[in-house]
This record gives structure tokens, sequence and C-alpha cells, in this order.
């Protein structure tokens, strides 16, 4: 095993809910997914989830196979109605949730014997951290399977570390994909707000705004829209050294408050763009960070083009020294592929 692979790994020994978050749809999610659980599970009680729907035969977008989830004896997963009544493994129910999605209910059960499963999960933030809390009753380990252009189920006040998925569906060209790759990992590696500030704002859910005469005065808006349009709050924006947005940071709110000390309650909480950002170069701090496992790499493109994984490794080493990243295709034994497909 190669110093990266076992340094990845061991980072994995104390995160009790990892997400996995793919910075661009059929960027490997579901390999790596496969990955951790072929990696972990002789350690670890393991739970999967997602906040969509994942396991299915083909992508629904662009038509190719997807790689299935596979569980062992004792691995406990959620799904829904719809899914579980197809299911070809033997599993026990745990919980049958009120709430329906658009497949069902929701259903926590642990696999009675290995083979391969259709992952769907909670619909929104809340509702996540509600099962991924129940499902800890049962496992010490619960991994988040993400969904394209979804990272609030990484937050860190659900998932203590994530994995960032990258690869060849992003673009077919290197750069880029370093390029926005480490962008991403810019964000989720923010720096955390003092402890003062911290607890001052944390349970503040109103556009908050500092000036050092005046210590923090709380505003009566709750969204960066009408910011834009309360006049009275911008005034008072001009004389503040900060600005708290306890919801999204846009960009055409950056341009707003480009010159302020910005602080968010996490990276998901941000979307603004890469050109925006080199831009207006923004001083933004969390109010949580995020703990960034590591970097798993898919060279393949859907449609069709294959990327040298080695390379885009190379290259995103050089732009994050200290972030261990692998090619899962490559790192993932001979031995544990076969096992697995021997389980279908």
């Amino acid at each position: 095993m190669n110093s990266t692979l076992q340094n990845f790994l061991s980072t994995l020994e104390d995160i009790e809910t990892l997400a996995i978050v793919g910075i661009e749809k059929n960027t490997g999610k579901t390999e790596t997914l496969n990955f951790v659980v072929t990696r972990t599970k002789h350690r670890r009680k393991i739970g999967l989830t997602s906040i969509g729907t994942d396991g299915e035969e083909k992508d629904l977008v662009f038509g190719t196979v997807k790689p299935p989830v596979y569980v062992d004896e004792g691995i406990f997963y959620t799904t829904t109605e719809l899914f579980f009544r197809r299911r070809t493994v033997s599993s026990e129910i745990y919980y049958v949730s009120d709430r329906t999605t658009p497949t069902g209910r929701l259903i926590v059960a642990k696999a009675l014997h290995p083979g391969r499963v259709v992952i769907s999960g909670p619909t929104d933030n809340t509702w996540m951290s509600e099962i991924v809390n129940y499902m800890h009753k049962f496992v010490d380990f619960v991994i988040i399977d993400g969904a394209l252009s979804r990272f609030t189920q990484a937050s860190p006040t659900i998932a203590d570390g994530i994995i960032l998925a990258t690869g060849a569906a992003y673009s077919l060209i290197v750069s880029e994909i370093v390029r926005h790759t480490k962008y991403i990992h810019t964000l989720c590696t923010l720096p955390e707000a003092p402890q003062t500030e911290k607890v001052h704002l944390m349970d503040k859910n109103t556009v908050t705004l500092y000036d050092a005469r005046t210590g923090w005065i709380e505003t009566n808006l709750e969204t960066a829209l009408q910011l834009q349009k309360d006049e009275n709050v911008l005034k008072m924006l001009e004389k503040s050294e900060k600005i708290y947005i306890p919801t999204s940071l846009t960009d055409s709110l950056l341009s707003l408050v480009k010159d302020k000390e910005i602080i968010v309650r996490d990276f998901t909480k941000i979307f603004i763009s890469q050109e925006k950002y080199l831009k207006y170069k923004p001083r933004i701090r969390v109010l949580r960070s995020t703990r960034v496992v590591g970097i798993t790499v898919n060279p393949f493109s859907p449609t069709g083009y294959v990327l040298d994984a080695k390379r885009i490794i190379e290259e995103l080493k050089k732009a994050l020294p200290n972030v261990p990243i692998i090619d899962v295709r490559r790192d993932f034994d001979t031995d544990d592929i076969s096992t697995e497909k021997g389980k279908v």
C-alpha cells in the first residue's frame, strides 16, 4: 500500500460521518463510496445514505452504465419503498418514515447478506441530520453519497469529514479540472471566525453587521435579496467592517459587500463563481470549518474520453500538496474488486 493511500485511510479512522461530494456529475462518487466501504468494513460498523438516489443501473442524464452500490452483511442503508420492493438483498427493516419522497417512504434497513442495493435518502438537511443521528445508534461510521451540485449534505453540522470527487466529467482539460478542484477545496477550508464571534452569531438567523463603535447590530433581514433593497441597512453597511450572512452568499451580494469581512455559517452557503472570487479576493470566514479527508480522481468522461489519471493526480498534488489524492480505480486492489463482483 502506497503512503498516500495509507494516509488517506488513516485519516478516515476518526471520522464518524463522511460526505462524498462530486464537483460534477459522474466524477466517481459511487466508486469512491464502494472503495471506502471495502477499505473500512472490517474495522467499522457502516451505514450508507444519500441526499438523492444512488445505485441505479444507468445514469438518467447520459444513459451510461453506473457502478452499483455493494453492501455486505450487517451494513445499514437507507432506501425508499419503491427500491426496497425491487431489492435482491435480504434485509431487516429498522425504520420507516412518516414523511414521503417521490419514490415512497424512507426506510432504514440492515443487509442480511451481501449484494447490490439502491441507496435513496432524505431530501433536505434537517431530515438528513435526523437520519444520520438515528443510524449512529447502530453504526459508528455513516457515509453520505452526495448529489449533483448539492454540497449541503457536506455541511459540518452533519458531516465531520468530506471527500471531493473530481475528474474528466468536469472538463477534458486537466488544468481546468485542477483549477476548479482547488477552488472548491479553498471554499471548504476557509478559516473560522474567532470564538467570541462564533458564539455570538451561531444562533442568529438574520443579517448582522459589525461596527467597532457600536458592536454587532442585528437587522431584521433574513435574505441577501432583502439587504439589496433596504436603503437603511445599506447605509449601516457603509459604516460597518463586518457582515454576517446566514443564508446564501452569491455573486451579486459579493459585489455589494466585497470590502467587508464576510462571515457565513459554512462553505455550503457560498455560491460565488471562481471568476468573482478571484476578482474581489474577499475576506470570508465561517462559523464551522470543513475537514477535507482527501480527493479522488475519475479519469473517465461520460462522453467516452479517458484522461491520464496519473497526470491529473500529479497536477493536483502540485496545487494541493497536503491533501491525499488517489485514483480509486487504480488503488482498488484486484482482490477487493473480484470479491465485490462476486457478491452481485
